[in-house]
């Protein structure tokens, strides 16, 4: 269609990886890791073994060997690899006090590790994975403190600094 001599322009497509419609869902960066976890589905008694092999600030994947239904709730406990932590220095701002007052400075310090996580999850997408012939599930954290949401956005967060500086070989 022309108009004032110009040729109007088709209306923009979705990319063919997404159908029409539909958005994308997670709402953090989701980052390839693989750790223990322990979980109780909720109602039944007992504690099993699983692992994940990615982590959000509000979700992971699990694997295991058991067939959970969509909409199954999980109690998870789990502790984050942090070994990376040991080689690893980050930027702080501290405060002095002086006879002028106080005066800030940044110092270099290694962050803090991390506590064991408890929280509880949501079966979102269950899948099979016919390769390790295992079940996999994508998990929404259900419930979760603010606190606790935090801290797997600074582990997140960490990773990835270290993730870059290893790249770049500012760490060995």
């Amino acid at each position: 269609m022309f108009f004032f001599g110009r040729k109007k322009k088709p209306p923009r497509r979705l990319s063919r990886s997404m159908p029409a419609g539909e958005q994308q869902k997670r709402s953090a960066f989701r980052m390839p890791i693989e750790f223990d976890v322990f979980y109780t589905l909720e109602g039944r008694p007992g504690r099993r073994h699983g692992r994940a092999n990615d982590l959000s600030a509000g979700g992971l994947r699990l694997s295991c060997d058991e067939d959970f239904f969509k909409g199954s709730v999980l109690a998870l406990d789990f502790t984050l690899p942090d070994d990376f932590l040991a080689s690893m220095t980050v930027e702080k701002e501290v405060y002095e006090q002086t006879p002028f007052g106080l005066r800030p400075e940044t110092v270099r310090v290694r962050p803090p590790g991390f506590a064991p996580f408890h929280v509880r999850a949501k079966v979102l997408a269950p899948f099979f994975d016919v390769l390790d012939r295992t079940f996999a599930y994508g998990m929404a954290f259900v419930d979760i403190e603010e606190k606790t949401r935090e801290e797997l956005q600074r582990y997140v967060h960490l990773w990835q600094i270290h993730y870059i500086r290893t790249r770049r070989g500012e760490l060995e």
